[in-house]
Order: structure tokens, then sequence, then C-alpha cells
């Protein structure tokens, strides 16, 4: 991995760990009486407790998935709120040709896509955004360079931000990132080169 994809990849995780403190304190304590296809399983059939159970599972991954795409905590929140709905509403809609989390990351991308069209934003408010990763307890210095880093992920071409996110933010392979994105593995190895070298000019260009 390239110095700046690797820097990229911590400040990914670097600026997620301030926005979901206080979200984290709240979930993820769904009562695992069934194992994850039995829940599934009720859920599509109609089962409000087995679906409960199975988006207390998932929301922290929604939320996740929504941070790093808005780059902010209010306007993810607006998204993790909206995929919810989206859940309930199409669940009965999973086929299981896929994993689940597979399914989950589509609904959740697709989403963040409506979502950026109808507010008609195609960047994140970096001010906030700073704040946000100061709040994860990260130096000045850190908070700074994780802004930075993901600034310039934002500025990227859709399809090549969205990889990047996936693949370094997500930590998903390349494999998974195409079965989520719809297109071959080595469309993502080529969106990826394709960001790296847009990322490292950047870099120069900010330090020549």
């Amino acid at each position: 991995m390239s110095g700046v994809l690797m820097r990229l990849e911590q400040c990914c995780h670097l600026s997620f760990r301030g926005a979901s403190h206080e979200i984290g304190a709240s979930w993820g304590k769904a009562l695992v009486s069934l194992n994850e296809s039995e829940m599934i399983d009720l859920a599509m059939a109609g089962d409000a407790k087995a679906f409960r159970e199975l988006l207390d599972i998932h929301y922290m991954t929604i939320y996740r998935m929504a941070f790093r795409f808005c780059g902010n905590q209010h306007d993810a929140e607006d998204v993790t709120q909206l995929a919810c709905i989206k859940v309930a509403d199409q669940i009965s809609s999973f086929r299981k040709q896929s994993a689940f989390t597979t399914w989950l990351y589509t609904l959740v991308l697709n989403t963040s896509r409506d979502w950026r069209r109808a507010q008609g934003r195609h960047r994140h408010d970096g001010i906030e955004g700073a704040e946000e990763v100061a709040s994860s307890g990260a130096t000045p210095e850190q908070a700074l360079s994780a802004r930075q880093q993901l600034d310039r992920v934002q500025a990227l071409p859709d399809a090549e931000r969205e990889v990047v996110l996936l693949v370094f933010g997500e930590g998903l392979s390349h494999k998974q990132a195409a079965d989520i994105l719809g297109c071959a593995e080595s469309t993502v190895s080529w969106r990826i080169h394709e960001a790296r070298k847009k990322l490292m000019n950047e870099g120069d260009r900010k330090h020549g």
C-alpha cells in the first residue's frame, strides 16, 4: 500500500472514532438469541422484534459508512435514518444471493448517492468535520492531517471516491467492493490506481 493511502486508511479510522463515541454508547446491544440467518428470515417475513435486533446489530455499520461518505456527523445521521427506513422497506427483497452485509453496503451507498444529489452537495463541511476529528482525542496535528486527507478524497470523482472509502475506509477487499459497486474487480483496482495518482499529485502540489 502506498504511503498516501496508508495515511488515508489511518485517517478514516481516526475521523470516524470521534463521531461515533456517543452513538456507539447506545447501540450494539442487541439480544442475540437467534443467529443472523434466522433473524434475517424472520425479519423478511415481517417479524418486528427480529428486525429490531438485526438493525441493532448492523446500525453502527450503517452509520460508519454514512459518516465516511458524508464527512460529518449531522449529514451522516440524516443518511443513516434514511437508510434504516429503506432497510425496513426493502428487506423483503433480499434474495440471499450475496452476503447480507453486501446488500446492506449497497443500500447505504445508494442512499448516500441519492442524498448527495438531493442536497446538491459535492463537498462536506470541513469545519464541522475537523471538530469531529478533534473530538476523537487526536492531537491538533493529527486532526489537521486527517481532515486534509479526507478533503482530498472528497474531491475525487465519485467512482474513485467510493472505491477508496470502501477499500481503505471500510477495509473491504477489491472483490467485496466490486460486488457492492456492481463492477469487475479489475475496475476497482484501476479506480484505486487512478485515485492514488490524483492523491499523490495533490500532495506533491501542496508541498511543492
